[in-house]
């Protein structure tokens, strides 16, 4: 990613841009945003009726519900570089563009082969639309007042559409054919690629990072090799493969790593992780936003499948995980002028961990006060990471700490739901495929592993407040 200040962008010499501008620049962010959200999770209350009309099976279906995740993951970084180089405007109307025809690619599918490849188009224009993003917030908002209201606008409004996702595929489900989960989102996109057009400034970093085919390649196939070990997981072979893929994986991005070490001009500044702040906020970024949307993924099938609930009434059981995820995002800012960030974070944290073990401990699944406990904690974990993550790093690496925090939002909302929906799986085939009892001991393991990488993430954001 590029070294570069913000001053060294394209648009330095330009007059600053109008209100009434960016406040059109943060309506097109909003709604793609939101959009972009319900991707995440909408597909997962169609799943029933995909898996009864293309013969989806368990791991396919799991693959049409993150396929689209771990795609934006993958895509973030090589998006980004892209972006700086041919220019953020030009990279988001490319990223509207690809996302509109994949939309309509997986509303047409007629076997699960295309049905995926239209997930995986639909991540690729997710990718360019997260990276111009960020960086056209980065040079077109003037204060850093501006600027963190914008990025907690961002967070919000992704939220907000991973929370609503359900109820809205419930209600297309409920009233229109499948294809609509995906077609619906076609006529709204193409409003957003004119209004982006006439209201996004154009900027591009002047001297950007070359695109390094070995950075390129070592970083795509070493996620992608983790990526299909976790999922080979539920196959009788896994015992072979999942640690072949493992092993291959790690030495890919040990390979990456070391390469970035060596060039002048890293495609990602990996020694940024040396900054223990900027590396806890990381791992908090992808751990909450896994195990929230793991979370979410594994309800809406518990509420269909087990307790034969329709789409609509799947997402309004989950609509107070919605809403307080949007609560945690747009509060927890505004408290930093009275509460510091280490003790805003641990809350979060408190928050988070206790809603996830109070949804396997009540008798009712998805308990209001479990769902809002967990979306409180989770948004506002996700906006206070995700600020101290930019503030942490130098003004040289805004971009690199950019392309660190898109990814560990995409990676850990994909990587969340393929581990819990594996977990799932295994877990319900020890117990004669009892998918209930799966889907709760895959909540319990979750919930566990959240508690155990969250106390010490608290612990060092404690001793850095001393």
């Amino acid at each position: 990613m590029p070294h570069s200040t913000i001053s060294t962008v394209s648009r330095q010499h330009e007059p600053p841009i109008s209100l009434a501008r960016l406040t059109g620049i943060l309506a097109v962010f909003t709604v793609v945003l939101v959009i972009g959200g319900t991707d995440m999770t909408k597909v997962a209350v169609a799943l029933p009726e995909l898996t009864e009309q293309l013969s989806l099976g368990p791991v396919q279906a799991l693959w049409v519900a993150d396929a689209y995740a771990l795609t934006t993951g993958i895509a973030i970084i090589p998006s980004a570089v892209l972006a700086d180089r041919y220019g953020r405007r030009r990279a988001y109307l490319a990223g509207l563009t690809v996302a509109m025809a994949s939309a309509l690619l997986a509303g047409t599918a007629a076997d699960p082969t295309m049905l995926i490849i239209g997930r995986i188009g639909q991540g690729v224009g997710s990718a360019l639309l997260i990276a111009a993003t960020v960086a056209i917030i980065r040079v077109s908002f003037p204060t850093e007042r501006s600027r963190a209201f914008a990025y907690g606008l961002w967070v919000s409004s992704f939220s907000a559409g991973v929370g609503l996702g359900p109820l809205l595929g419930g209600v297309l489900v409920e009233h229109l054919p499948w294809a609509w989960i995906f077609w619906v989102n076609a006529p709204v996109l193409g409003l957003c690629l004119l209004a982006a057009a006439l209201v996004l400034p154009e900027s591009r970093n002047a001297h950007p990072p070359g695109l390094d085919p070995f950075s390129i390649g070592s970083s795509t196939i070493g996620i992608a090799a983790l990526i299909l070990a976790l999922k080979s997981m539920p196959r009788d072979d896994s015992v072979v493969i999942a640690p072949a893929l493992l092993l291959g994986g790690a030495v890919a991005l040990t390979a990456f790593c070391v390469r970035q070490l060596r060039l002048r001009r890293p495609y990602l500044d990996v020694a940024l992780f040396k900054n223990p702040v900027l590396a806890v906020s990381a791992l908090s970024i992808a751990a909450t936003t896994g195990l929230f949307n793991g979370t979410l993924y594994l309800l809406t099938q518990q509420l269909q499948l087990v307790d034969e609930r329709s789409g609509i009434e799947a997402g309004l059981v989950l609509l107070p995980l919605a809403a307080a995820s949007v609560l945690g995002g747009v509060l927890s800012p505004g408290l930093k002028r009275w509460i510091s960030e280490p003790y805003l974070l641990i809350s979060g944290f408190l928050c988070t961990a206790s809603g996830a073990l109070l949804l396997i401990s009540l008798p009712q699944t998805a308990h209001p006060a479990s769902l809002m406990l967990l979306g409180l904690g989770a948004g506002t974990v996700m906006a206070i990471a995700s600020n101290a993550l930019m503030s942490s790093a130098p003004t040289t690496r805004t971009a690199d700490a950019g392309a660190i925090q898109e990814s560990a939002f995409a990676l850990g909302a994909g990587m969340g739901i393929a581990t819990l929906g594996v977990l799932s799986l295994h877990f319900s085939a020890l117990d004669g495929d009892d998918l209930g009892i799966g889907i709760h001991s895959a909540l319990g393991v979750g919930a566990f592993i959240y508690a155990c990488l969250a106390i010490p993430a608290a612990l060092i954001s404690l001793a850095r407040r001393r």
